[in-house]
C-alpha cells in the first residue's frame, strides 16, 4: 500500500489532489492538479498552469484529494459594479469605453449586448454620458438604451435626466463553484471550447431568433475562455449551456433543455460539466442571470446553493 491507497474513496480520473513526492535529490515538492492518468505504478496529474506531470507512486510521500475547484472569497464580498465589469467580456459583440462605462452594440440581439453598461464613473457629467449612448446607439442602429445597477448612482444620475424602465428587471444569482460540485460530471454531457453548429442549432430552438448568424456567433463565442456542454440523443443536443471564465469567475448562461426531455436534471448535469471545466482554468465562484420574475427558475436555482447577488435592469431615455 502507498500514500494514493490511503485516500477513502480511492482517487479517480478527474479527481483534484495534493501529492507530495521525492525528487531525485531526495528533497520533497508538491503537484497539485487533476488526475488524468492512473494506475499501479504511476499517476499522471495536470496543474491549470502547466503541462502534466508524471509521478511514481513508489517516490509518492502523502496524498489527498483536495475540493474540486480552488476556494476563493465569499462571492457576496464581490460588489455589483466589480461584477458587471467581469461579466462584461462574457456576452459582447462590440464595445467602446465611455470612461468606465462601456457602450456595447450587437444587432440589436439582446439587452446586453446592445446596451451601455453604467457602473463606475463615466468621466463626464452624466448628462454628457447620455447624450454619447444616444449617439452611439444611433450610429449603430439600435435603441438607446442603459444597464444600470438597482439602487446605483448612475441609475440616480439617469432617472434624474428623464430616462425609464424598458425590459424587465434582472436578478444576478452567485455561489462557490465548489457548491455547484457536489456531484460528479455526467458522461453523457458533452463538452466543446469551439462553437458548433449542432450547439447553435439547439440554441436557435431554445430562443427562436433572426439574427444574422456571423453575428450571433461573435456574441456566443466572445473572449475565451467559453466552453459549449450539450447532450446529445437522436442526432441532435437536447439540453444546452453555455459558459465564460473571467478572472475567477465561471458566467453560466443559454442553458435550456428540450421539453420532451425535461424533468430529469440535464439542465444541472449540463451547469456541473460546465463548472468542472471552468475549475481547471481557475474558477472559484458562479454568477449567472435570471428574470426577477422568473420564480420557477428562482426556485430551480436556489437548490443548487445560488443566492442572489444583486439586480440590475435597463433605462431607455424620454421619448
Amino acid at each position: 500500500m502507498d500514500a494514493l491507497d490511503s485516500i477513502t474513496p480511492p482517487p479517480r480520473l478527474g479527481d483534484r489532489v495534493v501529492v507530495r513526492y521525492r525528487l531525485p535529490d531526495s528533497s520533497a515538492t508538491d503537484l497539485v492538479g487533476w488526475v488524468e492518468e492512473l494506475d499501479d505504478a504511476h499517476i499522471l496529474v495536470r496543474d491549470a498552469a502547466r503541462d502534466p506531470v508524471a509521478v511514481q507512486r513508489r517516490s509518492i510521500v502523502a496524498a489527498r484529494r483536495l475540493p474540486a475547484a480552488r476556494v476563493g472569497r465569499d462571492p457576496l464580498r464581490t460588489s455589483a459594479e466589480e461584477l458587471e465589469q467581469i461579466a462584461l467580456p462574457g456576452w459582447v459583440a462590440e464595445r467602446q469605453p465611455l470612461g468606465e462605462w462601456t457602450l456595447r452594440a450587437g444587432g440589436g440581439f439582446t439587452g446586453r449586448a446592445n446596451s451601455c453598461l453604467a457602473v463606475g464613473d463615466p468621466g463626464v457629467p452624466v448628462a454628457d454620458a447620455a447624450r454619447e449612448i444616444s449617439e452611439f446607439a444611433a450610429a449603430h442602429g439600435i435603441p438607446a438604451r442603459a444597464q444600470v445597477v438597482d439602487g446605483s448612482s448612475p441609475e440616480a444620475g439617469l432617472r434624474a435626466l428623464g430616462w425609464t424602465d424598458c425590459y424587465v428587471p434582472t436578478d444576478v444569482l452567485t455561489v462557490r463553484l465548489n457548491d455547484l460540485l457536489a456531484a460528479d460530471p455526467d458522461p453523457a454531457v458533452r463538452l466543446e471550447e469551439t462553437l458548433g453548429q449542432a450547439w447553435v442549432d439547439a440554441y436557435h430552438l431554445s430562443r427562436p431568433n433572426s439574427v444574422d448568424p456571423q453575428l450571433l456567433r461573435r456574441i456566443l463565442e466572445s473572449e475565451g475562455p467559453r466552453a459549449f456542454a450539450g447532450v446529445p440523443a437522436n442526432g441532435r443536443l437536447v439540453a444546452i449551456g453555455r459558459g465564460h471564465v473571467s478572472a475567477d469567475w465561471l458566467g453560466i448562461a443559454s442553458v435550456w433543455t428540450d421539453p420532451g426531455w425535461r424533468q430529469r436534471g440535464w439542465a444541472t448535469k449540463v451547469m456541473v460539466a460546465l463548472g468542472h471545466w471552468a475549475a481547471r482554468r481557475g474558477a472559484r465562484n458562479v454568477y449567472l442571470q435570471v428574470a426577477a420574475e422568473n420564480a420557477a427558475a428562482h426556485r430551480a436555482y436556489a437548490r443548487l446553493g445560488f443566492v442572489r447577488h444583486h439586480g440590475y435592469g435597463y433605462l431607455q431615455p424620454p421619448a
